[in-house]
């Protein structure tokens, strides 16, 4: 009787599934079977061979043509060519392939980006189409609660809004964790499982947690940790993720869009300024910043979104500061968006607070 394992996991990335899948592979077990909504994995034991897996969905429209019909067929047939195998689905419809790892061989079903837009899509409407739902419902149910918020009260039905209120931030939570995931999965699948696993993957990595708020006191933590022997792969505000290495001597410096304007204006140049640029999407400064600190004798480490860019060099490189250590980094850390929110809450709870002090 061939041996089985059930295990139970929960998995919020394509890419870090697949990862996990193989490295099962490799101790001996086989994936065979997915239920309980995707979160019950069914292996079968067998003989350790490295095995790669892909995932693919397939979203049938409401009123599909002939060629939208045979697409899956057709896929799968193309796939059988290539030397993967159908191995199952899930209730949400992914459906798992595998085949033997290959040295030198195309190990990816997709090769490139472009061959992977069209995945990428169908998971985009797939939570797109989820977030709709959503967000239709809660519409239709705190319309209903507002109703019955103005009945009469000996109708008896004031428990209504209570519920419809909750319910309707229960769905807008979950829109908003359905549309992280899609920009998760958009970002994750246009990589390769090996550029994943050198962007994102967490085997031989170290996750440090420090709360630092000074521009200065970070850069002194990162040389302490590469002394320590931890490396520095990215970060996260204050999470830090480090590869054990040989202990070094190295030098942090960290610089951010006011940092990099403000040697603008100190040159006479005019800073990079954008009225337009709510969400700090535009990147001029980082190109800019990226120019001074190469020239500087820097090596770029990470950056961290759209706000700060951290570097790196060896200890007594000559390696040219472009900044001072001083200063805080708690706005290059929340963000331009975060802040404004901030400050208008509080501004917005002051002046309600002298509003109804002054009523009162």
């Amino acid at each position: 009787m061939t041996e089985t394992k059930k295990v139970f996991k929960w998995m919020s990335s394509v890419m870090a599934e697949r990862a996990w899948l193989e490295e099962m592979s490799e101790q001996g077990w086989f994936l065979k079977d997915i239920r309980w909504a995707g979160c019950r994995y069914i292996f079968e034991k067998g003989e350790p061979v490295r095995t790669v897996y892909e995932v693919e969905r397939f979203d049938l429209a409401k009123n599909p043509s002939r060629r939208e019909i045979q697409e899956k067929a057709q896929f799968v047939e193309m796939a059988e060519e290539m030397g993967w195998s159908m191995v199952c689905h899930s209730v949400g419809m992914n459906y798992y392939l595998a085949k033997p790892w290959e040295e030198g061989a195309a190990n990816e079903l997709y090769g490139s980006p472009e061959e992977r837009s069209g995945r990428i899509e169908r998971y985009k409407d797939m939570f797109w189409g989820k977030i709709k739902v959503l967000l239709v419902m809660a519409i239709a149910v705190m319309a209903l609660g507002i109703v019955c918020f103005y009945l009469p009260e000996e109708l008896g039905e004031g428990w209504f809004s209570v519920f419809a209120m909750a319910y309707g931030i229960l769905c807008c939570v979950l829109s908003l964790l359905f549309f992280s995931w899609s920009r998760k999965y958009e970002r994750e699948l246009k990589l390769s499982l090996e550029e994943w696993r050198a962007l994102y993957g967490r085997t031989g990595t170290v996750v440090k947690r420090k709360f630092i708020v000074t521009i200065g006191g970070l850069e002194q933590y990162l040389s302490r940790q590469a002394r320590a022997g931890y490396r520095l792969v990215s970060m996260k505000v204050f999470r830090f993720i480090f590869v054990k290495s040989q202990p070094e001597e190295e030098i942090y410096m960290m610089d951010t869009r006011y940092l990099t304007n403000r040697r603008r204006k100190q040159e006479g140049r005019q800073p990079f300024r954008d009225s337009r640029d709510w969400e700090d999407q535009n990147n001029d400064w980082q190109v800019q910043s990226l120019h001074e600190a190469e020239e500087a004798g820097w090596e770029f480490v990470c950056a961290v979104e759209s706000r700060n860019i951290l570097y790196r060099a060896p200890a007594g490189s000559g390696a040219r500061q472009l900044n001072d250590r001083k200063g805080l980094r708690i706005g290059s850390a929340v963000g331009g968006a975060a802040m404004l929110m901030i400050v208008a809450g509080l501004a917005g709870g002051l002046i309600g607070g002298l509003i109804g002090f002054f009523i009162a």
